[in-house]
């Protein structure tokens, strides 16, 4: 189950979620917006192709993996992961990569399951708690939408969100920049998880998904 996607899907994920690490939750109560279409639609097909292509059920060993995958795959590989991983704090994502090098995401943020996957990456309690204080404020799940550049050459994480909203609210940069460092570090925790991850290049610089490097086998959602 080749998904060394996860970079940019912890991108987004953590993108939303940071917020409520950092204290700025209570801003975002209660605001409803629809989800922006980026006209991507999930085939669980694209995954179990990519999967057959370069996976190993049950494999305990690494290989080399040059790949290219399209806007459609890692659109699918977030659904698939929702479907295999009930933890999993993100649903009804989309992923687009344009042409001038920029990657962008559209979806749902699951608030019930968010605190059990910071949690999943090694968290500490009283970091998790922080988040804690400002679920209260939130009743509903929160939509959002990331755009911006960003990949790893030679292990090196490169993350720079341009726009974030969460519900109709553009988040303003002085609390992306922050964010971005703590993408970086939630990023990185997921990595070591998987165990051998040799990342040359993950990158979205021409219109597609760009992997290159040595893995495991078997990566586990």
């Amino acid at each position: 189950m080749k998904k060394l996607l996860f970079v940019l899907l912890i991108l987004v994920v953590i993108v939303v979620a940071g917020l409520s690490y950092i204290g700025v939750m209570p801003f975002f109560s209660g605001l409803i917006a629809k989800q922006v279409d980026l006209g991507m639609k999930a085939d669980p097909t694209l995954v179990t192709a990519f999967e057959a292509k370069y996976g190993k059920p049950n494999g305990t060993g690494k290989i080399k993996l040059i790949a290219d995958l399209s806007s459609e795959e890692i659109t699918s590989v977030f659904a698939v992961w929702g479907t295999r991983n009930k933890y999993f704090p993100l649903y009804n994502v989309q992923v687009r990569f344009n042409p001038d090098g920029t990657g962008e995401a559209s979806g749902f943020l699951k608030i019930a399951t968010a605190i059990t996957f910071a949690k999943n990456l090694g968290y500490s309690n009283s970091e998790i708690d922080k988040g804690k204080e400002y679920i209260k404020y939130i009743s509903r799940d929160l939509p959002f939408y990331v755009k911006g550049t960003g990949g790893m050459t030679d292990n090196i994480l490169s993350v720079n969100p341009t726009t974030l909203q969460i519900g109709r609210v553009t988040v303003p940069e002085s609390i992306t920049k922050p964010v971005a460092g703590l993408v970086g570090d939630m990023i990185e925790r997921r990595i070591s998880q998987i165990g051998g991850a040799d990342i040359k290049d993950a990158s979205f610089k021409t219109g597609t998904f760009h992997l290159e490097g040595t893995v495991p086998e078997t990566i586990k959602y």
